[in-house]
């Protein structure tokens, strides 16, 4: 395996004004502790304590200017990601397809219809009360965006038992056939809904405005970025784990006879050209709303929470743990997984 090459993420051509700030992490332990009375984490667990630094952390990445109960809600939405994924992914329920399918319809019935089992899970608890904490947010003044975020949340609970099947197959795929459906596993379209509550939370933006199909397709356009730079992140992880043949960065050097320097090539050229289609179409999406009430207090900042998705999750990713190798073809990755730095005392 040519796992020395010298690859870099700067290859992938984030304009320079998408990078923040991260904010601040008081927010982590309030939702530890809302995550073991949901029974998600085990208290004082050590695993445990890791896991929610790593999963909470991305909050703070992605929403750079959110008040304290706006981390909150982010860090509320990753756990749920984390804890409902981990049931498939963590073998749980190993290759039980009726035990599958039987958890993936109780959490939509979660989220579509507010019913939770009687013996519930930790993700269907941490799921349930998301679901209605966002609709005590919303109100009936907010009913669009509930109900958006509801679709998105279902959208993203469907998409993983096919795409657990893709690993499985070990079978490698075209790439926008592998893009198209990762648009939907990758979470970062609840994300996006999640974000018109937490950065403009007395609704001063009409609802309509986030049905334009052009904000719709700069999501979606965002959440290809997300992947491909993530799988990028994660291949070294993936191919010590030999779960490589679903990453791109292998599949590329499989069906085109690429060695990895080549396969990223295209990958970051891919990437560069999908991020030159998102700044087109947010130029033209800003330009048609900039007469809108709250355009530079909420809308524009709802904009840039994309951006944030994107870039944030790349430097985000520099710093975790969960991905550092001293092996990882990308310098950027090449350290000691085993240096780990707590950012809060959780207990």
């Amino acid at each position: 395996m040519d796992h020395m090459e010298e690859l870099s993420l700067k290859q992938i051509k984030f304009p320079n004004d998408w990078e923040t700030k991260p904010n601040k992490i008081e927010y982590m332990e309030f939702v530890y502790q809302e995550a073991i009375d949901m029974e998600v984490w085990r208290k004082d667990n050590e695993i445990d304590i890791l896991t929610h630094h790593h999963v909470t952390d991305l909050s703070r990445f992605f929403w750079p200017i959110a008040d304290f109960e706006g981390l909150v809600l982010g860090a509320e939405l990753m756990v749920w990601f984390f804890a409902f994924d981990e049931l498939f992914d963590g073998s749980f329920i190993d290759d039980n397809e009726d035990e599958q399918y039987r958890l993936s319809n109780r959490m939509n019935k979660v989220f579509l219809e507010g019913i939770i089992d009687s013996n519930p899970t930790g993700a269907e608890k941490m799921g349930h009360f998301l679901r209605n904490k966002v609709k005590a947010i919303c109100g009936e003044k907010r009913l669009s965006t509930f109900n958006r975020f509801i679709y998105a949340c279902v959208q993203w609970v469907d998409s993983v038992i096919p795409f657990n099947k893709l690993k499985k197959n070990q079978k490698s795929l075209d790439i926008d056939l592998y893009l198209y459906h990762r648009k939907f596993n990758v979470g970062a379209i609840p994300c996006a809904m999640i974000s018109e509550i937490i950065l403009d939370p007395m609704s001063t933006i009409e609802s309509c405005i986030w049905s334009d199909p052009r904000w719709i397709k700069m999501s979606e356009t965002i959440c290809q970025v997300v992947t491909l730079a993530n799988d990028c992140v994660s291949y070294d992880k993936e191919i010590k784990e030999n779960g490589g043949l679903l990453n791109p960065l292998k599949f590329i050097q499989i069906q085109k006879n690429f060695n990895l320097q080549e396969a990223y090539e295209y990958i970051s050229n891919y990437s560069n050209e999908l991020i030159k289609q998102y700044i087109e179409l947010e130029t033209s999406f800003i330009k048609s709303y900039k007469h809108t009430t709250g355009f530079n207090s909420n809308l524009i900042p709802i904009v840039d929470h994309l951006r944030s998705l994107s870039i944030e999750s790349v430097c985000w990713s520099i710093q975790s743990p969960r991905y550092l190798s001293q092996t990882h073809p990308f310098v950027e990755l090449r350290r000691n997984s085993k240096i780990i730095t707590k950012i809060c005392n959780l207990k």
